[in-house]
């Protein structure tokens, strides 16, 4: 099964850029963000191997049970205590048993091509090191806000990168993590204008910071449409449970039960914060896939090069 999922994903070009791009991002501890892990390690697990995990981590003291739907409360507390009443916990803490090694932070800006032949048009991903809730949890809120600005049709971003012909899209996102969550941001340029488009991204995001980049509008409309987004996720329980333990893994519940009204606290000045500390003038890792007519048609060798840097 994990064979099959893993295999979905290598029929997706995008897939590749993403893997390149988080072994540049995260060096050595890149397993600890690859997710859907190691397809040479998945083809050799064993049950031997699958009781060391579970030795490890898989404990009451470190897990959280979520029923969602018409229920009982006392009800569902009898039937799990019924079923996990004899769990036995750890007599240790995992986390201090095994502790979580800190990502190293990016030295210097990187550039990649990655290549294959099931590309249909260049697509770039460029990607910083941001905010995580342990260290910066303001942040975090302005992350999604600002986030949400650049997507409206409206903003200064759309309107200089896609109105303009330079771009098929682009859109900016963050991923809250508990150990520094990726601000990563997606281009498909116009392939007759991809230079310019680069060229064009680069003096968009030199404007971030400034007071007159989103219009106050705008910075409401965000907060509107990320309360809204979070409203329709709790519409369906099954979809709710995922979110919240989410929520509960990557940072808290509280966390969670305060975040619409977190993210109406952010202000601009909260927004430019957030691009000067972690995007703005900070390292990056910038790739572009290609398949290998377009690498050879646009005569690229280096992307670094191709863009001046």
């Amino acid at each position: 099964m994990v064979d099959g999922e893993f295999q979905r994903n290598e029929s997706n070009p995008i897939f590749y850029l993403f893997q390149d791009s988080n072994h540049k991002m995260w060096g050595d501890l890149y397993s600890r963000k690859n997710v859907i892990g190691d397809h040479d390690i998945i083809m050799t697990a064993t049950p031997e191997k699958m009781q060391i995990v579970k030795d490890k981590y898989y404990y009451p003291n470190n897990s959280i049970i979520t029923v969602a739907g018409d229920i009982s409360h006392k009800e569902v507390l009898k039937r799990v205590n019924e079923i996990f009443g004899d769990w036995e916990p750890s007599d240790f803490d995992p986390f201090e048993k095994y502790p979580i090694p800190e990502f190293e932070p990016l030295s210097k800006t990187e550039y990649f091509i990655t290549v294959n032949e099931n590309t249909q048009t260049p697509i770039s991903m460029i990607a910083w090191h941001g905010p995580d809730t342990r260290n910066d949890i303001p942040a975090t809120y302005a992350a999604d806000v600002f986030s949400f600005i650049l997507t409206q049709r409206s903003s200064e971003f759309q309107k200089n990168m896609v109105e303009s012909g330079l771009a098929l899209q682009v859109n900016l996102g963050y991923q809250t993590n508990m150990y520094v969550g990726p601000i990563t941001l997606f281009l498909i340029p116009n392939p007759e204008k991809t230079k310019e488009a680069f060229a064009q991204l680069e003096k968009e995001i030199d404007k971030w910071d400034s007071d007159d980049y989103f219009t106050d509008e705008q910075l409401e409309t965000a907060k509107t449409m990320l309360a809204i987004q979070d409203a329709y996720g709790k519409e369906q329980t099954s979809q709710f449970l995922h979110t919240v333990t989410y929520w509960w893994a990557s940072a808290s519940i509280d966390y969670y039960i305060g975040y619409v009204e977190n993210l109406n606290k952010v202000t601009r000045q909260d927004i430019k914060n957030y691009v000067q500390k972690y995007i703005k003038g900070k390292p990056s890792v910038t790739g572009l896939l290609l398949s290998p007519d377009m690498k050879e048609q646009m005569g690229i060798e280096s992307l670094q090069a191709y863009l001046g840097k």
